[in-house]
């Protein structure tokens, strides 16, 4: 198994909060940046083979990470989106993968249900996905049917978590229609554009991981959410390496 982490994004909305910093740069704790927790938290599941997209102050972000990941540089950040970004890492991948987005702070039971899964999965919160800003997703007999910010109310069935993961066979389908979609839609589109698109032909289970904690980090609120709220219900719950690692859990 494989792991993509899509951060290459400048978080205009935070530049003030993070003084300048990349989201995944985001300190959760003392010492602790958000990134920090997505690589021991991919390592721990025994996923070590991590692609980590950048952009925004790429450089910062790759001494930060140093050689704990391969890092891919997507030098038309400013102009492209995630869809792009994902499409540069094809060349990368050769096994199943987990693809996640580089702002996510996330229970890591939510990790260990999207890997016990079978075949192609997504994991989304079933109590969200009622604001513009959601990625909204739609199920049909248990298959993923639509995932877009559009959605409306009625379609809406919860709120993707960012977290997916996918087959060999899966990835490759998946940067087939990320090709198709940066041809017909262009550069600056959403991953799930690609998503969207696999699914019409190809099963992507849902998972649902309602209750547990998670946040996305798109505003200042979030990063106060993550910080004050999320952070103080993971570390205890996440394993002893934490600790061995980190030093007392919170």
């Amino acid at each position: 198994m494989q792991a993509i982490i899509l951060a290459a994004g400048c978080g205009s909305r935070l530049a003030n909060v993070l003084k300048g910093k990349p989201k995944c740069l985001a300190q959760v704790e003392v010492g602790i940046r958000l990134i920090d927790y997505q690589l021991f938290i991919l390592n721990t599941l025994g996923i070590t083979e991590v692609c980590l997209v950048l952009g925004y102050h790429a450089h910062e972000v790759y001494r930060a990470v140093s050689d704990r990941c391969h890092c891919i540089f997507n030098r038309r950040y400013g102009e492209t989106n995630s869809l792009y970004s994902l499409w540069l890492s094809r060349n990368w991948v050769q096994d199943d993968c987990l693809i996640m987005n580089g702002d996510i702070l996330a229970h890591p039971r939510i990790y260990q249900r999207l890997l016990k899964t079978s075949g192609n999965a997504l994991a989304y919160d079933s109590w969200s996905g009622n604001e513009a800003e959601h990625m909204k997703v739609a199920f049909q007999e248990g298959r993923l049917h639509k995932i877009s910010k559009s959605l409306s109310m009625e379609e809406t069935q919860g709120e993707s978590i960012g977290l997916l993961k996918f087959t060999q066979p899966g990835m490759a389908a998946l940067f087939a229609e990320a090709e198709t979609a940066l041809t017909l839609g262009g550069e600056n589109q959403w991953a799930p554009a690609a998503i969207a698109r696999l699914a019409q032909y190809q099963t992507i289970k849902g998972i649902d991981g309602a209750g547990l904690p998670w946040v996305e980090i798109d505003f200042p609120e979030d990063l106060h959410r993550a910080c004050q709220t999320i952070w103080p219900r993971l570390p205890a719950a996440i394993l002893p390496q934490w600790v061995q690692r980190y030093g007392q859990a919170s």
